[in-house]
C-alpha cells in the first residue's frame, strides 16, 4: 500500500442513507488512492473493484460506509486504535491479526519483481534465492507494504548483497528504478501496471520471471470499534458473493480478465 509521508486530505465521501442494518452506525473506512482498486473516481467519489465490492456488500447488510482519505499506514495505526473502522485490500498478517478481524480473500495478490527494461538481462533471477547469488543489488520496496509471509520474512534479513531502498509510495518506488537508484522492484501486478501508464515511457519497466501468490486482498476491521459479529456478516456476504458471481462479474469488469481462482 502506499506510504505515510503524504499529508492527510481531510476530505469524507459518504454512501447514500439507508437504514444502518447490522452495523448499528456508519462504519469508517480508512483508503489511499490504489488503484485499480481504490482511488478518486470521476464523480469525486471513491471508485475501484475493491470499493464497488464493499459497497454492494454494504448494500446487503444494509450498512453504511463513510470513506475517510488517509495515508496507508495512517490507516493501519487508526484500525488498531479503534479511530477508523475498516479498511481495504490487506494481506493477513499476525501482525494485523491481533487487532484486525479479515473478512475472506476477494482478490488474489500476485507480487513480481521489476526491472528496466534495458537491464533486465543483467537479472538472471528464476527464484527467491537467486538474488542472494548477484552482485550488490539495490532492491526497492514501498512502506506499509506486506507481500506475503515468505517474501515478508525475507526481507526482515536479507543477504548481505541486498540492500533494501525503502520509499513512501509506489510512484516513487517506480520512478527510482526508472532512474537507476534502484535494480529491482518488489510489486503486485495490478498495482505496477497501473502506476506504469502514470508514469514517463522511457525508460521501460517489466517483469522479471519470478512471481508469488502473496495471499488474498482482505478487508479488515477494527476489534476496538466493530463487533465480530458485523466482520463475520461481512464475511458471508463476500462468501456469498463468490458463489453467486458478482465477485467473478465485478473483477472481470474491472481488470478485463477471469478472476484467478487458486
Amino acid at each position: 500500500m502506499l506510504g505515510i509521508g503524504r499529508v492527510i486530505w481531510l476530505v469524507v465521501w459518504t454512501l447514500p442513507a439507508v437504514a444502518e442494518g447490522i452495523c448499528g452506525r456508519p462504519l469508517s473506512i480508512g483508503w489511499d488512492e490504489w488503484p485499480p482498486f481504490h482511488y478518486q473516481g470521476r464523480s469525486g467519489e471513491p471508485d475501484g473493484y475493491a470499493v464497488q465490492l464493499l459497497n454492494l456488500a454494504a448494500g446487503r447488510l444494509g450498512c453504511r460506509l463513510t470513506y475517510r482519505l488517509m495515508p496507508w499506514p495512517r490507516t493501519l495505526q487508526q484500525l488498531r486504535l479503534g479511530q477508523v473502522d475498516a479498511a481495504m485490500q490487506a494481506l493477513r498478517t499476525p501482525e494485523r491479526e491481533a487487532y484486525a478481524c479479515f473478512a475472506p480473500g476477494y482478490s488474489p495478490t500476485i507480487v513480481r519483481l521489476w526491472a528496466r527494461s534495458d537491464k533486465a538481462a543483467r537479472w538472471p533471477v528464476r527464484q527467491l534465492d537467486d538474488l542472494g547469488r548477484q552482485g550488490e543489488v539495490l532492491l526497492g520496496v514501498t512502506r506499509g507494504d506486506s507481500y506475503g509471509a515468505q517474501l515478508d520474512r525475507w526481507l526482515q534479513t536479507p543477504p548481505p548483497n541486498v540492500h533494501v531502498e525503502i520509499s513512501e509510495t509506489l510512484a516513487v518506488s517506480m520512478r527510482k528504478l526508472q532512474l537507476g537508484r534502484t535494480n529491482l522492484l518488489l510489486a503486485t501486478m495490478a498495482t505496477a501496471t497501473r502506476e506504469l501508464a502514470r508514469l514517463p515511457e522511457k525508460p521501460e519497466i517489466a517483469p522479471l520471471e519470478p512471481s508469488w501468490r502473496a495471499g488474498e486482498g482482505y478487508y479488515v476491521f477494527s476489534r476496538k470499534s466493530v463487533p465480530e459479529p458485523v466482520c463475520q456478516a461481512f464475511a458471508r456476504a463476500l462468501a456469498e458473493m463468490r458463489q453467486d458471481g458478482t465477485v467473478a462479474r465485478l473483477y472481470r469488469s474491472q481488470f478485463g480478465a477471469p478472476y484467478p481462482e487458486p
